[in-house]
C-alpha cells in the first residue's frame, strides 16, 4: 500500500489485526485503545469538556442549539482530538516491529493546540500579503449596550461590525465634513482623487474575563493608493473623526437591519457616546510587522482563554485568572465547569466563518502590484511555510520526532491512513 491509502477502521482490522502486535493496540472487544501509542497529551480545557460536556448539552440542549447550532459536533472534535476517534495515520518500526499511530487533529476553533498551529497559519498567509511598509493597528470598540445585538443573529450581525469598519476607513480616507454657513449645515465633500486603503481586519469576541465583547482589530498600512496609479504615504488618523463617523455608520446600519425598534437604542446611544464610540488608533511600536500580525492574531482561531490561564480544576470547579485591561490589576475567578464552558461557547465560531479579512489593494491584486516590495518574497515562502508542517512544529514544540519509534529511535515506515 501507499501514501494514498485510505481505509476504514474494519479493513484495518482485517489487514493488521492478525499480525503479532502488543496487546494493548487493541481492546479485548475489538476497538481502538486510544491511550495506545498516540502520544495524546488531554489539555485542561478539553478534560474540563470531556468531563462535562454530556451533562451540559443534555440540560441545555434547546438554548445551545438556538444559539450556537454547531456546539456539539466542536465540543465531540476536540474531546476526540489526536486520540484516534477521527482517524489515524498507521506507522511500523522496522526494528521493534511495533505500531505507532498518529491520530488526526480537530481542527476545531475551540481546541487549543489546533487553534495555535490555526493561528501560525494564518500568520503565514498575511506576511505572504503584505508590502513592506509601515503598518498601524486600529481597534474599533462598541460599548456594552450594543454587545447583545452581535450575540445573535451571529454572521449577519458580525458582517455588518466589519462593513461599519470596512466604511469607516474609507470615509476617512476620502471624505471630510465642514459646516456650510451658505446651506447652514454639515456638508459631505469627497476627495476627486479616490484613494484605496489596505488592511487585515481580525475579528476577537471576548475580553480577558471572558464577557461578550466583540471588536475588530484592524492591521493597516500606512500607505493609499489612488486611481491615477499614485502611492502615498499615510499615516495621520483623526482620532475624532474615527470614532464619530464608526459610531453614525455602525448605528446607520443597525437601523436598516433591525428595523423602527432600533431607534430609541440609536438616539439614547447617540446622547450618552456624544464624541462617538471609541476606537484606539495610536501608533503602536512592533519590532516587526510579523510580531503585529501575531499580536492581533492570538485570538483568532483558538480557545478563548489559554491553558496556563487555568489556575485550578478539581473535577466540579474551574478557577481561571485575567489581568484587568485598565489597571493590569489580578483577579482569579472560581465558576462550576457548567457555567465555564457555557461561557466558552458563547464564542464559538460558526463553521466556516471568516474572522480575518482582507480589505482594499490587500483583497485583490491592482495595477501597481508588481511595482511594490512584498514583506515576504517567493524564495522565502516555501522555506518558511515547511517549518509550520506537522513534522517540524512538533519537533519544533516538544522535541520529539513523531515519525521515529518511541522505543529504538528507527524511522519509522507508514503503513495506512485509517478514517
Amino acid at each position: 500500500m501507499n501514501n494514498k491509502d485510505y481505509v476504514s477502521l474494519e479493513v484495518f482490522k482485517e489487514l493488521y489485526l492478525p499480525n503479532s502486535y502488543d496487546e494493548n493496540m487493541f481492546r479485548s472487544d475489538g476497538s481502538l485503545n486510544p491511550d495506545y501509542n498516540s502520544f495524546k497529551k488531554t489539555g485542561t480545557i478539553a478534560q474540563i469538556l470531556e468531563d462535562h460536556w454530556d451533562f451540559v448539552y443534555s440540560k441545555n440542549k434547546e438554548t445551545i442549539d438556538y444559539y450556537r447550532p454547531n456546539a456539539d459536533k466542536e465540543i465531540k472534535k476536540v474531546i476526540d482530538c489526536y486520540n484516534k476517534d477521527l482517524g489515524f495515520s498507521a506507522y511500523e518500526c522496522p526494528e521493534c516491529h511495533d505500531m505507532i499511530f498518529v491520530g488526526n487533529t480537530c481542527k476545531s476553533r475551540l481546541c487549543s493546540s489546533c487553534g495555535y498551529k490555526y493561528k501560525n497559519d494564518r500568520v503565514e498567509n498575511i506576511l505572504e500579503t503584505a508590502y513592506r511598509c509601515n503598518h498601524r493597528q486600529l481597534v474599533f470598540t462598541i460599548p456594552k449596550e450594543l454587545r447583545k445585538f452581535f450575540f445573535f443573529p451571529f454572521e449577519q450581525r458580525i458582517d455588518i461590525l466589519f462593513k461599519a469598519v470596512n466604511a469607516t476607513i474609507y470615509s476617512i480616507l476620502n471624505d471630510s465634513f465642514k459646516y456650510s454657513k451658505f446651506k447652514n449645515k454639515i456638508v459631505k465633500y469627497s476627495s476627486k482623487i479616490k484613494f484605496t486603503p489596505g488592511f487585515f481586519a481580525f475579528l476577537h469576541t471576548f475580553g480577558r474575563d471572558l464577557k461578550w465583547n466583540p471588536h475588530i482589530h484592524v492591521l493597516i498600512a500606512e500607505l493609499k493608493l489612488g486611481n491615477s496609479n499614485q502611492c502615498v504615504k499615510w499615516n495621520y488618523f483623526n482620532y475624532d473623526a474615527l470614532s464619530k463617523r464608526f459610531q453614525k455608520i455602525l448605528l446607520d446600519l443597525l437601523l436598516k437591519d433591525i428595523g423602527k425598534e432600533f431607534i430609541s437604542t440609536k438616539n439614547v446611544l447617540f446622547n450618552k457616546y456624544k464624541n462617538g464610540f471609541y476606537v484606539y488608533a495610536e501608533p503602536k511600536e512592533f519590532k516587526s510587522i510579523k510580531e503585529g500580525v501575531e499580536y492581533v492574531t492570538r485570538y483568532c482561531g483558538r480557545a478563548p482563554i489559554s491553558e496556563n490561564r487555568i489556575v485550578n480544576y478539581d473535577g466540579t470547579n474551574v478557577t481561571f485568572s485575567y489581568n484587568d485591561h485598565y489597571d493590569e490589576s489580578y483577579h482569579e475567578v472560581t465558576i462550576t465547569a457548567e457555567q465555564f464552558i457555557m461561557m466558552i461557547l458563547r464564542h464559538l465560531i460558526p463553521t466556516n466563518y471568516k474572522i480575518i479579512r482582507y480589505y482594499g489593494f490587500y483583497r485583490k491584486k491592482h495595477k501597481l502590484h508588481d511595482t511594490m516590495v512584498l514583506l515576504i518574497n517567493k524564495i522565502k515562502r516555501n522555506i518558511r511555510k515547511s517549518f509550520l508542517k506537522h513534522r517540524l512544529s512538533i519537533l519544533k514544540s516538544f522535541n520529539r520526532d513523531p515519525y521515529k519509534c518511541p522505543k529504538c529511535d528507527s524511522k519509522l515506515n507508514f503503513i495506512i491512513c485509517v478514517t
